[in-house]
């Protein structure tokens, strides 16, 4: 179970299916009463806004499930595209609903699964979450929000920054969103998740530039640490 409840967005109307189609990464055909899809809001510079798990719950409303802290600006990000669609978004984190498998906040950061909260929302295109090598994206599927961005991102390249698993030698867990420097004073990076592991050693998700991957020590709120990179469940290529 995630030690944190999930917040819950419902869309609800007509129009629901085809307005969300034009605003999010994934391809929402894809769908059905059986399964989930995971995506991503971009904003029109393709930064990343939310992160969801989407799923059907009657043919006139899909609910999108997504860390709590972001809802309400997922919500408002949302409706500003929804002024003339008949669709209806609410906020129904109260309801037990759950939209895939739960995993404890621990195993979807070992998963190299990151989550977007109110601390790095706007901050990343979604290849430096790696969102691309997790179906997050398809890049067969029509325009959306952000779709310039990151359609060219792929097809260029153009990714310097990744995001990867690491083991910081420190008893405090990073605030997300805290850069990461090297002894020199330069940043290299941001943290997106961390957690204490069963052992008490903390491990966390980080965006670093691809030629910093394999730096041994790194600098957090002005104190020097070392730093392991452990392997991710996918290749990063």
């Amino acid at each position: 179970m995630s030690d944190t409840n999930r917040g819950l967005i419902e869309l609800r109307g007509k129009d629901s299916l085809k307005f969300l189609q034009g605003q999010v990464s994934c391809d929402l055909h894809q769908l059905s009463d059986d399964n989930f899809i995971r995506g991503c809001h971009c904003t029109p510079k393709g930064r990343v806004i939310f992160l969801f798990s989407a799923g059907l719950k009657d043919s006139d409303c899909i609910v999108l499930e997504t860390h709590p802290s972001i809802v309400d600006t997922a919500i408002a990000s949302l409706k500003k595209y929804a002024v003339f669609s008949k669709t209806k978004i609410t906020d129904i984190s109260d309801q037990k609903l759950s939209i895939e498998p739960e995993l404890s906040d621990l195993d979807r950061l070992k998963a190299g699964i990151a989550d977007i909260t109110s601390g790095t929302t706007d901050q990343f295109i979604p290849q430096m979450l790696n969102l691309d090598l997790l179906n997050f994206i398809s890049f067969k599927k029509g325009c959306y929000t952000g779709q310039e961005v990151v359609a060219r991102a792929h097809y260029l390249g153009a990714v310097k920054r990744r995001m990867y698993l690491l083991n910081l030698s420190t008893n405090c867990v990073p605030e997300i969103g805290q850069a990461l420097f090297n002894i020199e004073g330069k940043q290299l990076g941001t943290i997106v998740n961390a957690q204490a592991n069963k052992q008490g050693q903390i491990e966390a998700l980080a965006v670093l530039a691809t030629s910093s991957s394999d730096i041994k020590r790194i600098v957090i709120d002005q104190t020097e640490i070392s730093v392991e990179r452990l392997d991710l469940p996918y290749e990063l290529g």
